[in-house]
């Protein structure tokens, strides 16, 4: 296992998640909280995801912002142990899930690119990177669950007979829904995306779907279709609340793991969203606890040696 950088340990991380406040509260937070991306120090970048808002901070010096008694806070040693359990998936609501991992990578790199990282920093966060992934492949912890496949599970569940179902968005979530549904299920997919081009070449890629089974909306013309949809499964970023006024009397059942969702909890069906489910008690395959322990002890552990 290797070493932890010492110089790592002045981070400090001001945050919110979904272990200390309601999803719901964590996705209106940034409404709330004044920052100014032009003037925040090298070495800080925001880690923001439908369960967390975290500010974290590898410069060594102290982060100021104005809002910063709205979120809790750690620093040192323990900063840096919650930021590799983070890495892990141990922090999760689906614990093991990968997005997690990446979601922090990219923030990382982002960051890079703009040259708001020292090339030492950089390699020095790096280490984190890959110590998180040998305790993920020692204790089995990653998992290809994710909201997207258990919300097609749920559906498959729900759905009886061949059916009309909504598509909304077209990232790796829609990928991974049509990886999960049963075919057979499936009457007419009404696909509904930003980028129409985008979702005929993802559809075209698609094995064992008729094509002639696809119809393409974007987002301007795709309300009166969602109308006659049975089921609608919705994986959109950053469009929250987009068809809240939609009243769907027809539509058995969303799941709408949008961040925020784009539906309200007033549709007037069967609806699940990541605000109002635990979708990790339809997990099939969840780690152990016997494996969560273990991998914290181990973090511990690599913690101990630098204190």
């Amino acid at each position: 296992m290797d070493k932890l950088p010492k110089s790592l340990t002045r981070v400090e991380c001001y945050y919110l998640d979904h272990k200390l406040v309601s999803k719901d509260y964590i996705n209106k937070i940034p409404i709330y909280i004044e920052l100014d991306n032009n003037k925040i120090d090298n070495g800080v970048f925001i880690l923001t995801t439908c369960l967390r808002y975290e500010i974290y901070n590898f410069s060594g010096k102290k982060f100021v912002f104005k809002d910063k008694e709205k979120f809790a806070f750690v620093s040192g040693s323990l900063c840096l142990r919650r930021f590799i359990s983070l890495l892990c998936g141990l922090q999760s609501e689906i614990v093991g899930e990968k997005e997690i991992f990446l979601q922090t990578r990219a923030a990382i790199y982002n960051v890079a690119q703009n040259k708001k990282l020292s090339k030492k920093l950089f390699w020095d966060i790096n280490v984190l990177f890959d110590v998180a992934g040998q305790i993920r492949n020692k204790y089995n912890l990653t998992r290809l669950e994710n909201y997207s496949t258990i919300g097609a599970d749920l559906l498959n569940e729900k759905i009886e007979n061949a059916s009309v179902i909504a598509i909304i968005g077209g990232g790796y979530m829609a990928e991974s829904f049509f990886k999960n549904i049963n075919i057979a299920k499936i009457k007419k997919i009404i696909w509904i995306n930003r980028n129409i081009d985008k979702a005929k070449a993802i559809a075209k890629d698609l094995k064992g779907i008729p094509q002639n089974v696809f119809e393409f909306y974007n987002f301007e013309n795709a309300e009166r279709r969602i109308y006659d949809t049975d089921f609608i499964f919705a994986a959109v970023h950053k469009c929250g609340g987009l068809f809240s006024s939609l009243r769907l009397e027809k539509t058995k059942c969303v799941v709408d793991i949008s961040y925020p969702a784009l539906f309200s909890d007033k549709v007037g069906c069967e609806f699940y969203s990541i605000n109002n489910t635990y979708f990790e008690k339809f997990l099939k395959n969840p780690v152990s606890k016997e494996s969560v322990i273990a991998a914290e002890k181990e973090i511990d552990n690599l913690i101990f040696k630098l204190i």
